[in-house]
């Protein structure tokens, strides 16, 4: 009744009745959006799990059980309807803290001896109301972060299994495999972190890396409400030598080509290279 009570007032009344319903109608809501990013580690069409065991992996068609599964995000964006992008403001928790996030799929379990009994499938955050139809965001912990004391940084930037004690830095993506063997066993490591750094952090010098090795991640069609971004273990480690290699662990282009080149990113540079990134998809 209100309502109807305006309009004819605005009707006979003339424009100084206009706030009357101006009054009546609703305020827009301005508050900010809870986003949910979901994330599911897959081995091609199967689902990860430690434990499990994977035949046809790597170079040499090798059957493999994991051992970690792991990544850290930042500078995290979506992207709505007119292209344009917004920043995704991180919650902290333990999972999350300055803006970046770590994403974990191992649980300690099976083979699985590298990481911890928690996993995290999961990146919260807030941005402004939108329609949204892409995310991107960065692999790894930004420069100002990464050559920190590790004993002083919050969680989860804290993980002993994810520092590089020799060059004080975080290992951004981690994707390790152990392979039984005739002989014995073999582990691979793909530990993807900042390499050519000058400077003692445990000093208190300044750092500078001149391979950043961040790969940059956009997705496109994709709605935060209903899409997950699927992680693929075995596009990870497609051209790698499983049996016969221990990896990669960001120094040498026999061995951290193949699994830069899944991840977008170009070795001899530590940037983005021709090759569009085939880890992280949207299903």
């Amino acid at each position: 009744m209100k309502l109807t009570f305006a309009i004819l007032l605005a009707a006979c009344g003339g424009d100084h009745d206009q706030p009357a319903l101006d009054a009546a109608m609703p305020d827009a809501d301005t508050s900010p959006l809870a986003v949910t990013l979901a994330f599911a580690p897959v081995v091609g069409s199967q689902p990860f799990a430690c434990g499990q065991t994977y035949p046809h992996m790597g170079s040499e068609d090798s059957t493999v059980t994991p051992r970690d599964f792991r990544f850290y995000a930042s500078n995290l964006q979506l992207v709505d309807a007119s292209g344009a992008r917004v920043a995704l403001t991180l919650t902290d928790n333990a999972w999350q803290h300055a803006g970046v996030a770590l994403v974990d799929f191992e649980d300690a379990t099976g083979g699985c001896q590298d990481g911890t009994p928690e996993l995290n499938l999961t990146i919260t955050g807030t941005a402004p109301r939108g329609t949204y139809r892409g995310v991107a965001f960065d692999i790894g912990i930004p420069e100002a972060l990464n050559h920190q004391d590790l004993t002083s940084m919050p969680s989860p930037m804290n993980l002993t299994s994810l520092w590089w004690d020799w060059n004080f830095g975080h290992i951004f993506f981690a994707a390790v495999s152990h392979v039984d063997l005739a002989g014995g066993t073999n582990d691979h490591y793909v530990h993807l972190g900042a390499t050519g750094c000058t400077g003692d952090a445990t000093k208190g010098d300044a750092v500078t890396c001149t391979n950043a090795n961040r790969p940059h991640v956009e997705l496109t069609s994709f709605d935060p409400a209903t899409d997950t971004i699927t992680v693929d273990y075995r596009a990870v480690l497609a051209g790698s030598a499983l049996t016969s290699s221990v990896g990669c662990h960001s120094f040498s282009a026999d061995t951290c080509t193949a699994p830069y080149a899944a991840l977008g990113l170009d070795f001899a540079t530590g940037g983005m290279g021709p090759d569009v990134q085939h880890v992280f998809e949207v299903r």
